[in-house]
């Protein structure tokens, strides 16, 4: 079995302490070379190989990786091998759902682990997620990844096609992942093992501050910079605009409030019945963790009228988001109807977190949490 504890290099650089990973690549050819020793280094140190990849493409990466060496019937037929396409994973039903895929990541992981192998190398290409429909829930996903793997010893690559994405997009990808290969070298985004913080990070960082201080509308992209300490080329090379800004910063994870809460009833390992109340419990204590500034998705539906501001799209995603997991627990403790009451529950928490900002007290969550109890004790169980 896999010790874990041996370096991992990609791409020729020691991945350290990184477990999600975005890999930049300008087209499918220059991946190989990348992922390749990737590949092979895990399967020598006796780690699992779980890769996602173009089903027109399967039989042509299997030729590849025996080209390279690898005894690929054997490593299939142990397990330590897994390939598997588009419409195996992200695709599956013809469209893409964040919650399925990280469910299904999950699973991938575990069972490496039971299959015997300390670590898993999960990789997935990502040339499926063009901009639009397919691509819809992408970043939340993204997002989610750094909590899958933050305790666990197994390292999700993502490789992105820079000819299939826009400029956006790729920027958005990269916010949200702690490290990536940028060609072929490793660079550090955020979070605790970044190091000194990038420019974008200490944009984001501004505006974060500033929008919560100020208000969205109110804050200019002057005072953003001044506060970031970066010149003027450094924002527009980042941000295009100012709306860009406030996308990055809604996708940021250290704004996505509920990634942290879900986190914390997750760990609780609570009862399906213990965990609604729990995550109202949750909310009450995040709310003043984080000095009662609320909660930013709502805050800027509030403050952005044009329907047409980009950041509306991540607002009605986050929310559904928040809809889709409440569903999930009322559904796991088996109540009829469990959309419909995750919507009363849901509305329950907009205005315990609406009502808690307002008076700076977290016993409006409590409250909610009460309200919560009372009306699935109403409800039907299947």
């Amino acid at each position: 079995m896999s010790t874990t504890a041996n370096t991992v290099r990609l791409a020729g650089e020691d991945l350290g302490d990184h477990r999600h990973v975005c890999v930049l690549v300008d087209g499918p050819e220059e991946a190989y070379p990348l992922l390749m020793p990737f590949v092979a280094e895990g399967l020598g140190e006796h780690d699992r190989v779980f890769q996602i990849v173009d089903p027109a493409v399967r039989d042509a990466h299997l030729a590849r990786l025996r080209e390279g060496g690898i005894d690929v019937s054997a490593v299939m037929a142990s397990g330590q091998l897994e390939v598997r396409t588009w419409a195996e994973s992200y695709l599956r039903g013809g469209r893409f759902d964040r919650t399925t895929q990280l469910a299904y990541v999950k699973q991938a992981l575990l069972e490496g682990r039971d299959l015997g192998y300390g670590r898993t190398r999960y990789i997935g290409s990502m040339e499926w997620a063009v901009d639009g429909e397919s691509a819809s829930g992408l970043l939340g996903y993204e997002s989610r990844l750094n909590d899958v793997v933050r305790r666990r010893p197994d390292i999700v690559v993502c490789t992105y096609d820079l000819n299939r994405h826009s400029a956006r997009t790729i920027a958005d990808v990269l916010g949200v992942h702690p490290a990536a290969i940028v060609g072929g070298v490793l660079r550090e985004s955020h979070g605790p093992a970044a190091g000194s913080p990038s420019a974008r990070d200490r944009l984001v960082t501004a505006a974060s501050k500033l929008f919560h201080e100020t208000g969205i509308q109110a804050t200019g992209v002057d005072s953003i910079i001044e506060a970031a300490g970066v010149a003027k080329a450094t924002f527009y090379r980042h941000f295009p605009s100012k709306d860009d800004l406030v996308v990055a910063w809604l996708r940021d994870p250290r704004t996505r409030w509920h990634d942290r809460v879900r986190a914390q009833v997750e760990e609780s390992q609570a009862t399906p019945d213990e965990a609604i109340p729990l995550f109202f419990e949750a909310v009450a204590e995040w709310l003043e963790n984080e000095g009662y500034r609320g909660c930013p998705y709502l805050n800027t539906a509030v403050e952005i009228t044009q329907p047409t501001h980009p950041a509306l799209l991540v607002v009605v995603e986050y929310l559904q988001e928040v809809e889709d997991y409440i569903t999930g627990l009322v559904k796991a403790a088996g109540y009829r109807n469990p959309r419909m009451l995750a919507i009363e529950l849901q509305t329950l928490l907009a205005g315990a977190i609406s009502l808690a900002v307002a008076r700076r007290s977290g016993a409006y969550a409590l409250s909610a949490r009460e309200a919560a109890i009372s009306v699935l004790a109403a409800a039907e169980r299947v």
